[in-house]
Parts: structure tokens; sequence; C-alpha cells
């Protein structure tokens, strides 16, 4: 046994060298493995606890459909209406209601809390009488009414009314659509056509109430606007009373009615003596102007001559004379031009053109003493103009002193009567708007009927509690699996531990019998331990240990079954092998092969020396037994003796390999002692059984008696059930043997 190379673990599973050092290669390698795909490890856990997500599921379907059974169907109807940013009017007139200077969204949540509102509620139930109906005031409920009294008094229609309101406030729902005047009312009841009637009536009592508001603001206007006519008219006449007579104790003739003045008020008429004045000084002013003008015309006549001014040049006379002349100074050229100025006919002619020159003299002086006289004329005109309008000056000042009185009593009947004017022009308005009955809200949809309930919503229920349901079973599979310490699967074994897996056995079915799996080297248990044997092969350099120990953290979780199906191996491979019952406590290797139990191991520890006397043929003819013998009353005492050491090298002088199935680990002295002479331990780890901290526990004490833990084999796995999914399953051959033996029957049929 000085041949044994295996290395002993740590407590916590890492393999250790022989200095004792860690070495955490298998146990990085496994939390590396763990890492590769942690998709994939969420989804063995849904599939290892699928059952706790389909129950989880079923629980909240079964709540759901409780749900829907137990709440009142609601039927929901809904209708629209437009209240318009301007109001429609027929006419152009004004009713006397406040209107906002613009829409903005404080008008719109004012007219939403004007749907809502209770006064509004309380119309509806009077109108549609809701308080003797029994479906809205019982229906939501679901209880049968209660007999009430016919004859109910004043205070309790009342608060019957008000119960019925807040029944219908609390199923109201009011929904403006966004970028739109439009404004969606529904109600939820347990009637279909009692919600479209409550719809219904609720918008056109909103327009009513409207309409009810806007009439009592014109009302109120109109009687506000007949109090202010009778005191300003009153006023008005007092002050028109007040202008005649001033102006007939200070004698103020005006000539016409007060004229109007632009901006609206009144000027006061023009007096006599005023408009005297007026005309004087407008005459006057024409008198000046001419006079200027005849003197202005008289100078320059004066100084450039007047056959040389204007009225010079547009004279007829001075015209048809000044043609002559230019005739007659023609012929006297040409003649000049041949004969001399003594000339008789030469001379004839220039006595003529003397004489037109004369004239033109004589006709140029008629001119301007036509314009001296217009001059003269227009300047006496000017003067007694003049002395007219000085005259009236003074009585003008003296009526304007006399005035100032008159005329603050016109701008006060003026004032009176504009004000008279602009209240009776709105009066009128008022009272023809307020007869048309303006309105700015409108019913766009009239509610109907609806075809199906709103509540409950049975498949939308139905698919939340589903979805409900998968998450909080997703989330409690979660939570058992982190509270769940048990070894699950083989990775878990690595990852938990840090130990190497030999094999995985699957689960043996109670109605299979251990020898006849076994026997059939095609199913997945004979596979599974022939997998288990090539693994034992490579744990040391030799080939397989020739003592191995096969013990376990606690009872039934498989040693027993793994050392026979081991030892079959060894012998199916034409290995000698002695399959050793070492649990003195609890044996079971004897009823599992049907074998004696008369003697065996106690009596090999208790010096027996005839080894062979208590060896037993096994289901193979390589495969020798020990049982465990009778059961010894401290057994702890006979593994402590020399015995032990002593039996395994004279059998193993006998036997190539000794399969040891040992007791369990946790509470019992016996497994330690015998894993410290074995040159490997295997240890058996039920899958879904036995606890990590168990484990942990078990694998430390092995450590501290330097047992060679050479691997773990995770017993009873199913890896159906614990949504683990490999590459090759044991099933492989099985299925294509039993499609073989298919294929064969066939062919011996045919």
């Amino acid at each position: 046994m000085n041949d044994i190379t295996a290395q002993p673990r740590s407590p916590e599973g890492r393999q250790l060298g022989a200095n004792g050092s860690s070495d955490p290669t298998l146990s990085a390698l496994a939390q590396d493995e763990r890492r590769e795909s942690p998709l994939t490890h969420y989804l063995q856990i849904l599939v290892r606890r699928r059952w706790f997500i389909v129950a989880t599921v079923l629980l909240a379907i079964t709540v759901a459909v409780y749900i829907n059974a137990t709440t009142i169907r609601l039927y929901r109807s809904t209708g629209s209406i437009e209240i318009a940013r301007e109001t429609a009017r027929v006419i152009d007139a004004d009713d006397g209601s406040a209107k906002p200077a613009f829409f903005s969204q404080e008008f719109y949540q004012t007219q939403y809390g004007l749907l809502k509102s209770r006064a509004l509620a309380e119309l509806v139930v009077r109108k549609l009488n809701l308080t003797n109906n029994q479906t809205f005031m019982y229906g939501y409920s679901g209880r049968d009414p209660e007999q009430r009294s016919r004859a109910l008094g004043a205070d309790q229609r009342r608060s019957l009314e008000r119960a019925a309101a807040g029944i219908l406030m609390a199923n109201l729902t009011i929904e403006p659509t966004r970028s739109s005047s439009l404004v969606s009312i529904s109600f939820d009841s347990p009637d279909p056509e009692l919600s479209a009637r409550i719809v219904n009536t609720l918008s056109e009592s909103f327009i009513e109430q409207n309409l009810a508001r806007r009439f009592a603001a014109s009302s109120y206007a109109r009687k506000y606007l007949e109090d202010r006519i009778a005191q300003t008219r009153a006023r008005l006449e007092e002050s028109e009373r007040k202008i005649v007579d001033y102006a007939r104790s200070q004698r103020i003739i005006n000539l016409d009615a007060p004229s109007q003045r632009e901006g609206g008020g009144t000027t006061a008429s023009p007096s006599l003596v005023g408009s005297e004045l007026g005309a004087l000084s407008t005459a006057l002013n024409t008198a000046k102007a001419e006079r200027i003008a005849a003197e202005a015309r008289y100078n320059q006549a004066r100084q450039s001559g007047p056959l040389a001014a204007a009225e010079g040049l547009s004279d007829n006379t001075i015209t048809a004379l000044r043609g002559s002349r230019a005739q007659l100074m023609g012929e006297y050229s040409k003649l000049l031009a041949r004969f001399e100025p003594e000339y008789p006919a030469a001379q004839a002619l220039k006595r003529q053109i003397d004489e037109i020159d004369r004239q033109l003299r004589a006709q140029g002086g008629n001119v301007l003493a036509s314009l001296r006289s217009n001059y003269e004329a227009a300047a006496a005109r000017e003067a007694q103009l003049q002395t007219q309008v000085d005259g009236l000056k003074e009585g003008v000042l003296d009526l304007r002193s006399r005035s100032i009185q008159y005329n603050i009593y016109q701008r006060d009947a003026d004032t009176n009567r504009s004000l008279y004017d602009a209240l009776l022009q709105r009066y009128k308005e008022i009272g023809v708007a307020g007869g048309v009955g303006t309105n700015n809200v409108s019913i766009v949809d009239v509610a109907l009927p609806a075809r199906g309930p709103i509540k409950p919503r049975t498949t939308m229920n139905l698919l939340l509690a589903t979805m409900l349901g998968l998450f909080l079973g997703a989330a409690l599979a979660f939570i058992v699996e982190q509270l769940d310490q048990s070894i699950m699967a083989p990775d878990d074994l690595e990852w938990k531990l840090g130990i190497p897996l030999l094999g995985s056995i699957p689960r043996l079915p109670d109605s299979e019998n251990l020898l006849d799996a076994l026997e059939d080297r095609r199913t997945p248990l004979a596979e599974s331990y022939l997998s288990l044997f090539t693994a034992l092969r490579f744990t040391t350099s030799h080939g397989a240990p020739r003592v191995i120990f096969m013990t376990s953290s606690r009872a039934a979780e498989g040693k027993s079954t793994s050392s026979v199906a081991l030892a079959r191996n060894f012998a199916q491979l034409g290995k000698k092998v002695l399959l050793i019952d070492a649990d003195m406590r609890d044996p079971s290797i004897h009823h599992m092969l049907k074998l004696a139990n008369s003697g065996g191991l106690t009596n090999v520890l208790a010096g027996a020396e005839d080894l062979q006397r208590y060896i037993q043929p096994g289901p193979h003819e390589k495969m020798a037994v020990m049982t465990a013998g009778p059961i010894p009353p401290n057994p702890a005492e006979l593994l402590a003796g020399p015995n032990l050491p002593l039996a395994f090298e004279t059998l193993l002088k006998t036997f190539d390999h000794i399969v040891i199935d040992g007791p369990p680990v946790l509470g019992l002295a016996d497994a330690p002692l015998i894993a410290n002479y074995a040159e490997a331990t295997v240890f058996v780890i039920a899958s879904k059984q036995t606890r990590t901290k168990v484990v942990r526990v078990s694998l430390r004490r092995l450590a501290d008696v330097n047992a060679r833990i050479v691997g773990a084999v995770l017993t009873k796995f199913d890896a159906k059930t614990s949504g683990y999914s490999y590459a090759y399953s044991y099933e492989y051959g099985d299925r294509r043997g039993r499609q073989g033996k298919s294929l064969a029957s066939r062919i011996l049929r045919g």
C-alpha cells in the first residue's frame, strides 16, 4: 500500500499537494464553468423548481377566476360633448355674462369641475329618479335591497339623493381629448341601458345649467342697467333744465341745436353775436386779401409800366394797337431800305406810327388809373370791415364771460346724455341676447348601451394572473434554490464542494432489481457505474486503486448499491475483487445479495486467522463477498485494533481489488478509521437529499485522518426532474439496442 499516489484533500474539498498547500485548479475550473453560461444556470433552476412555478401560476389563476366570478359586472357607456372656444352667436350682441380674455387651461378645468360637480349629479338623480332605481342604488354592492318605508321625510329624501349623487360621481369619468375642445363622458353601472341614459341626461343637464347661468347673468345685468338708466335720466333732465334757466337769465341766444363733437360729446350752440362776429371776421379776411392783391398789381404796374403789366398785356385795345404798329413798322422798314427817311411815303408811315404810340401811352395811363382805383376801393372796404369787427369784439368778450357757467352746465348735460345713450343701447343689446339664449356647449355623440362589460376584464385578469404567477413562481424558485443547500446535480457538487465528480448514478426505480439492472450492460444504471469504474482507473498512477472505501454522510445515500455495482464491474473485467460490508452497525450487503451473515468482518477484526472461511462467492465468478458478520457491541474498538491493516495485506495477496462498503461518516468513528487505511476513498452523495453543510463536515472529518478522497459519486440523480440536460444520455445505447432488437425481430418474423 506504499504505492498510493492519490492526494489528500482539505476539509473544504480542495485538492492538497504533498506539502499540504491548496491547489484551487479544480475549484476554479468549476467556478469558470459555472460562469460560462449563467442563463443556462437560471433556466435549470426554473426547470428544476417548475412545480413551484406551476403551483404559483395555478394559485394566481384560481384567485383571478374567483375575482372574475365575484366581481359585479359593470357596463360603460360613453358620449362626447364639445365645449367651444367661442360662443356660437345668432346675433352680434352680448348677454352680459363674464367672458374670459382667452380660453386658457383654467377655463377648461373649470368646465371639467362643473361636469363632476355634486349639483349636476343631484340634478341627474332627480331627473331619472335614481333613488328608486334598485339596480343603481344596490347593484354595485351585490346585495339585496333592504325594505324601506315608502313615506320619507324631506331630510331623508335629501340624504338619499346625496347618497345617489355620490354613487353617480364615483362611477363617472370625464376625459378631455388632447389638443381639442371635445370631452368624453363615461359612466359605469350594472345596467348598460342605465349607463347610456345617465350619460345622455348628464350632457343635457350640463347644457341646461350653462344656459341657466347665462340667463341669470343677463337678468342681473338688465336689472342693474334699469336702475342706472333711471338715475342717469334724472340727472340728464336736471342738467338740461339748468342750461335753459341760465341762458334765459343771461340773455344768451343760440342759433342752432348743440352740435356733435368728435369723440362722443356735444359742443354748445353758437350765440347771435358770435355768429355775426364770425361772419364779419370772414369778410374782413377776404377784404384784406383783396386789398393786398390789388395793391400788389398796382405797384407792379407802376414799377414795370402799365403796358408791361398783366392788365396791359391782357387789354384788347392795347393788343390791337400793338398789332397795327407792328404792321406799320414792317412797311416803314421796307421803304427805308430803298428810300431816304424824307421820302413822302416813309414820312406818312412815320406819322401813323407816332400816332399809335401816343394812343398806347394814353391807354396805359387808363390801365394804371384803373389799378389804382381798385386798390383804393379794396383798402376802403378793409378799413370799414375792420371798424365793424372791432366794435363786435367787445360784445363777444362780454358774452364769453357770461357763458362760462353756461358751458359748465352744457358739459354736464353732454356727459349725462352720452352715459344715458350708452346705457340704453347696452340694455337693448342684453335684452335681445338674453332672449336668444347663446350657448358654447353642444352634444357631439350620444351614449349608446354597451355590448359587453368593462369589469371584470376576464381575459386581462387571467393574463395578468398568469404573468404575476410566473413572476412570483420564478422568484419563489430562486429563493428556494438559494435556501436549498442540497446537492442537486453534478455541477452543484463541483461548485459547492470543490471535489471532482467521478460519476452520476441515475435513480433506480423501486420496481427494478439492482442485480437485474446491472446484468443488462445497456441500462442507464449499468452504463453509469461503468463510467464510474472508468474514472477510478485514472485516479492513481497504477490504475484503479486496490483498496476502495465507499462512504457517505448519512445512511441510505446509495453507497451499498455503488459498492456492489463497482465490485461487479471489476469482476466483469476479469479482476478478482472482494466486496467487504464494513457497516457493522447496519449491514445491508447480505440482504442485497441474499447471502448468509453468520460470520464476516466482525470475526476477522476479532482475530480469526482463517480469512477464507468468511469469504462467500458473489454473483460473478471473479467476485467474492465478505459480509459484516454479527453486530459487535462497539465496532469502533474493533476497527481501531491492529487486525484491519493486517487483513487488508492478507486479502490483497489473493484479490486484485477490495471494495469496502463503509458506514456513514457523521456521528460515528468507524468511517474515519477505515478511510485511514484505504488507498482511495469515494464519497457517495444522494441527489436532493444531502445538504452541502453536512457533506462539508463529513469531508472535514475524513481530511482530519488524512483520508485519500479521490472524488465523489452523485447517486439517485434524475436529470429530467433536476432541470439539467447533458449531451450524452445513458439511454443512448439502450435505445439503439432496443431499435436493433426490434429490427431483428421484424427480420425473423419476415
